[in-house]
């Protein structure tokens, strides 16, 4: 697994340093690379925080920013991203959303990941999705008991 912060982006450099090593030892099937891009309002009409495509990371600073994402947070985020592209899920399938929260618990991000979530929530952004929101939290808080 290789990553490339093709834009740059601060947290991205922080996330590799801290992150990249424990990433690659836990899904060593995947060795393409990983891209993380910036998602700028003028590209983002849906209002996306971050979100995949292929093996690109797309981030939206102006978005974490509105919802309050604090650093830690992103970074369980962004874990949670690259969770998509090493198991190769692409979809809002329940399942794919736990397979992919689980890469940030495994790397320590479990209670962050519940609090980015959380944030996503309280931010009413998602209105659809609140069900599917509120069950992961309640996935994660009991693998996290277990």
């Amino acid at each position: 697994m290789h990553f490339k912060n093709c834009d740059n982006i601060d947290i991205v450099d922080s996330f590799i340093r801290i992150f990249g090593g424990m990433l690659a030892d836990i899904a060593p099937h995947y060795d393409g690379v990983i891209e993380f891009r910036l998602l700028t309002d003028r590209d983002n009409d849906c209002q996306d925080i971050m979100g995949r495509i292929g093996n690109v990371v797309y981030f939206s600073e102006e978005e974490v920013s509105r919802i309050g994402l604090s650093d830690v947070e992103i970074l369980a985020s962004l874990a949670h991203e690259v969770g998509h592209i090493v198991y190769n899920t692409r979809n809002w399938d329940i399942d794919c959303e736990h397979r992919a929260d689980m890469l940030a618990a495994e790397i320590g991000l479990g209670s962050q990941m519940i609090s980015a979530i959380d944030k996503i929530l309280k931010s009413r952004r998602y209105n659809k999705l609140t069900s599917k929101l509120i069950g992961r939290i309640h996935f994660l808080q009991n693998h996290m008991r277990g």
